[in-house]
């Protein structure tokens, strides 16, 4: 599918009589982009989680390219993410065959597409910014889908200990810098997790302010998929 994206960037302009150049906004940037579309056997279905503590059990279905995965969804902590506030518009929708990034601001953005990039950066370097994007999305069955993190677990304390606060084995996506690479588990370590979580909730005297149940459940259909091992010798852990 090509999809012809039409931008504004500021290049650098020496007016007439003048010495040194100024920042000048044009509105006559175009590229076009190619996005790709396979079949749905060519990027099978690797993992499935499912939140059944929702009126209507909610799945995500974590799709297997070119070495990760997609979804047809925004994900965050292996959480939908409706495209509006408040809504149920959870499918990501196609940007169709125009898309206008004409704008006075600072920045080329579209939150809907994830597209941010700095108008002052220049006409080529945004037109390689969105070729590089344009790499990132696929049409399966002509539904549109993005990359998604691979789903984990993650053991996470909050509050000053003694129950004033917990220990709670959660699901994320992500792994942030400022937790321990210790604390996340992979799908297949659930119990390895749980056992962590009981001994960090035990250390910290958390004896009513714990959870073990990260409240999704997960079939993993291709193991390669899940990548995170984490070998921590649970015997000398915590």
């Amino acid at each position: 599918m090509l999809v012809t994206v039409r931008f504004s960037y500021i290049a650098d302009v020496i007016p007439p009589r003048c010495r040194n150049p100024r920042p000048v906004r044009f509105d006559d940037g175009v590229e076009v982009v190619t996005l790709r579309e396979i079949e749905a056997l060519a990027a099978p279905v690797a993992i499935i989680s499912t939140k059944a503590d929702e009126p209507v059990p909610v799945r995500i279905e974590y799709r297997w390219f070119e070495g990760q995965l997609w979804t047809s969804c925004s994900v965050f902590a292996c959480q939908r993410q409706a495209q509006t506030s408040g809504g149920t518009d959870f499918e990501y929708s196609s940007p169709g065959t125009e898309l206008s990034l004409i704008t006075d601001s600072a920045t080329l953005s579209d939150h809907r597409l994830g597209i941010y990039v700095s108008s002052s950066v220049g006409q080529e370097a945004i037109g390689q910014y969105l070729q590089h994007w344009a790499r990132g999305l696929i049409f399966i069955d002509g539904q549109l889908y993005r990359p998604a993190g691979e789903p984990r677990y993650v053991v996470m304390t909050f509050g000053l200990s003694n129950n004033h606060g917990g220990t709670s084995v959660l699901c994320t996506d992500y792994s942030n810098s400022n937790i321990k690479e210790d604390a996340y588990f992979s799908l297949y370590q659930l119990a390895q997790a749980q056992q962590y979580a009981g001994r960090i909730a035990a250390a910290r005297g958390d004896t009513r302010s714990f959870r073990s149940d990260p409240g999704l459940s997960f079939q993993v259909l291709i193991p390669e998929a899940v990548q995170i091992d984490n070998r921590i010798d649970l015997q000398v852990a915590a």
